[in-house]
């Protein structure tokens, strides 16, 4: 494993989570020993508080539990049921923040504290601001529900911090539409696209000056600076998958091959693959996505002819870009330029 990267079998994720999603389960019915089945873990575990779970260990959770949901909303359902207390003293210092603007920047500077295997970006513009969920766990079923938890912990957090009914100006997915789809509206109260180049939340700029109801200039810096400390202690632990995807997104149109990227990471091209295979994903399929994710974009935002557009993810022959796009979409690039008229 490079150092500084996350893998499946280091203990790193706090028992917060976990055992929030154990309370969601008891409440639709689903005992305890059902969702810790074939995971290693006791209910004993998830009450200390000090205890950290591997993501293997994750992995078998989420499976269980959604395996033995009743629908298919569990990640909002989690994301609302997740309170400020639960994410310790990272949400104690959030909760003393003067306004949403830096408790989100906290929230960006100190996520590892609650889950290093996402990164989180923050793009303020003049008139609106975007809230990006900017790497993937390469585990799909675990990324799609994590994608929800994401957009209901937002909202629900936010509206709590400001104790008003803030209302986002869209919210984005990087996946089908579900047959929930009706609940996200309902949550958001906002239009919810799918299908999109990355998973995000659009904002008014102007909301980010909303003040925390609680804030607390003393608190706020003594709890940032318990967080630093803590931080510090457990060392970087940015995951292997945001560092590549970092990497290929700095270099649009000439992405590095993997050795390239290895070197830039001080490491052999051996051990990157190695570490990648570890978390259940390659150095090509990472650069499919970040190819994906940039030629979706391009055809939603832009009139590029298809020749300029394939020459700007890496295709020399349009064609080959096109058997490409179908494979990763199931869809012809027209699809996407074609919705933007709809």
């Amino acid at each position: 494993m490079i150092r500084g990267t996350w893998s499946l079998t280091e203990p790193l994720v706090p028992v917060n989570i976990p055992a929030t999603m154990i309370r969601v389960g008891g409440q639709r019915g689903i005992s305890a020993d059902a969702l810790l089945q074939g995971t290693g873990l006791t209910e004993t575990q998830l009450s200390d508080p000090s205890a950290r779970l591997t993501y293997q260990q994750m992995i078998g959770l989420t499976e269980n539990l959604i395996r033995h949901y009743p629908d298919s909303k569990l990640g909002l359902d989690l994301g609302t049921s997740i309170n400020i207390n639960q994410l310790g003293m990272l949400g104690y210092a959030i909760l003393s923040c003067a306004d949403l603007r830096s408790a989100v920047r906290l929230g960006l500077k100190y996520h590892s504290l609650v889950d290093p295997a996402f990164t989180f970006e923050m793009v303020e513009q003049r008139d609106t601001t975007a809230i990006r969920l900017t790497s993937h766990i390469p585990y799909e079923p675990m990324y799609r529900m994590l994608c929800d938890v994401f957009i209901g912990i937002f909202v629900s957090l936010a509206r709590f911090l400001s104790g008003q009914p803030l209302t986002p100006k869209e919210v984005h997915l990087n996946q089908p539409r579900p047959d929930y789809c009706d609940a996200y509206t309902e949550l958001t109260g906002c239009p919810v696209l799918f299908d999109q180049p990355r998973t995000e939340i659009i904002l008014d700029t102007s909301l980010l000056d909303t003040p925390v109801a609680m804030a607390d200039t003393a608190t706020a810096a003594m709890a940032e600076a318990q967080c630093a400390d803590i931080l510090a202690r457990m060392g970087p632990k940015e995951g292997v998958v945001a560092k590549v995807r970092r990497i290929l997104l700095s270099h649009p149109g000439s992405f590095p091959p993997v050795d390239v990227v290895a070197s830039q990471l001080a490491t052999s091209t051996r051990t990157l693959s190695r570490s990648l295979q570890d978390v259940g994903t390659s150095y090509q399929k990472i650069l499919d996505e970040v190819r994906k994710e940039m030629a979706i974009e391009y055809l939603r935002n832009s009139n590029l002819p298809i020749e300029e557009l394939a020459a700007l993810v890496g295709y020399s022959d349009p064609s080959n870009f096109r058997k490409a796009f179908r494979r990763w979409t199931q869809h012809a690039p027209s699809y996407y330029r074609e919705e933007r008229n709809r």
